[in-house]
């Protein structure tokens, strides 16, 4: 035990789209936090033996005083329990993305993949707009990619983030319960996932029957993903790269829709059926 890691503290490492993330705990309540990681990041386990390349560190304790320095300081800490897991899996999500910037595209959206194939769509959204729900109410029966940061190479190879599910408490609520994906009835996906569709949610509750499928010249499929795109400006050729992205998957579509079960028949068309 040393001065800079006294006994309180304890680390696991999750997985975040291949970024080792070592999430430190301290505070006479960490066990709490620690006891809840296993289940909720159960698809996003390290390694046996993986260390962390970046930190998120975390502070549950009793006292006001601790958290409340442990925030002004920049670590996760909050009062309660369901708040920090909340902000942890959002601090994880972010040390994850700065740590690529500039590597490949990480498109804000969902995605989903067939099992058979590992052919996947990527919605992409802003938060807050039906992306969770979609996954929850589509992935049983498929594989759960993210619900949250679609990784994607040149080759177009998804790299999987399987994270917890992010599920507000109530439909207007800016609050959310981190939920582990087996829940819901979610799998993890396997090794040979690639990007065959790529889309723009529109939920719109108003909206009347079907959903209604626009194909997007990549102009404006360009400037729709631009700001759902994270480090877009350190990347090489990066516009360029988005193009040819949109491109080779025959173009960009955006889907307006009033609830995510009416979703259903597109998600077949534009991956495949499940068996």
């Amino acid at each position: 035990m040393t001065a800079a890691e006294p006994e309180s503290c304890h680390s696991t490492v999750v997985d975040a789209f291949g970024v080792h993330v070592e999430v430190r705990v301290r505070g006479d309540r960490a066990a709490e936090v620690l006891d809840r990681l296993p289940l909720l990041w159960e698809f996003c386990a390290a390694p046996a033996g993986a260390t962390g390349e970046v930190t998120a560190e975390v502070v549950f304790d009793s006292d006001p005083q601790a958290w409340a320095q442990a925030d002004a300081d920049g670590a996760v800490a909050r009062p309660d329990l369901e708040d920090l897991l909340q902000v942890l899996t959002q601090r994880i999500t972010l040390c994850a993305i700065d740590s690529r910037a500039g590597e490949c595209l990480m498109l804000h959206a969902a995605c989903i993949a067939d099992p058979v194939t590992g052919a996947a769509a990527a919605f992409v959204a802003p938060g807050g707009t039906g992306k969770t729900t979609l996954v929850s109410t589509l992935g049983p029966g498929r594989w759960y990619v993210t619900d949250e940061t679609t990784v994607v190479l040149d080759d177009r190879t998804v790299v999987p983030y399987p994270k917890p599910l992010s599920v507000r408490r109530t439909p207007d609520s800016l609050f959310k319960n981190e939920t582990p994906p087996s829940a819901v009835g979610l799998t993890a996906p396997g090794d040979r996932v690639h990007l065959a569709a790529l889309c723009l949610l529109n939920r719109d509750p108003h909206h009347q029957g079907a959903p209604t499928v626009e194909a997007l010249p990549t102009l404006d499929a360009l400037v729709a993903l631009v700001p759902q795109t994270s480090h877009l400006p350190e990347m090489a050729r990066p516009l360029q790269r988005l193009a040819a992205l949109c491109e080779s998957l025959g173009g960009v579509h955006r889907i307006t829709y009033r609830e995510s079960a009416d979703v259903a028949g597109l998600l077949d068309e534009l991956v495949g059926e499940t068996s």
